[in-house]
């Protein structure tokens, strides 16, 4: 039970954080485009990690491994992809320390959220 609310938060929480890139990207010039494609990765990663946890608790090594490639997507998006290219055009140093914030926050802190939980 406690799964389940913690994926209803993150299917909220995690989409959202996806939308505060894009809105620092925007003023960079970021197209909707990369909103979705992050939005996808996000929901990618959430929904094979519920499936994993919960429907096919058998086989959660590989629901895991299924995740961890949306999160990786992610990663890659923001820190060598067209959301990266973006953040490294900006002259605004207040817009480029937020995105590196986020981009930090996601990298390190997702990555050792599902140790914290075990």
């Amino acid at each position: 039970c406690a799964q389940f609310f913690s994926y209803i938060d993150w299917i909220l929480t995690v989409p959202l954080m996806c939308v505060e890139f894009y809105l620092i990207l925007k003023a960079f010039g970021a197209k909707m485009g990369l909103l979705w494609k992050m939005i996808f990765y996000s929901l990618w990663m959430l929904v094979a990690g519920y499936l994993g946890e919960t429907e096919f608790r058998e086989s959660s090594a590989i629901w895991g491994f299924i995740s961890t490639l949306g999160y990786l997507g992610l990663v890659y998006e923001i820190w060598f992809g067209s959301a990266s290219k973006l953040a490294k055009n900006s002259n605004d140093p207040i817009l480029q320390s937020a995105f590196k914030a986020l981009s930090w926050f996601i990298l390190v802190g997702w990555a050792i959220y599902p140790s914290l939980r075990a």
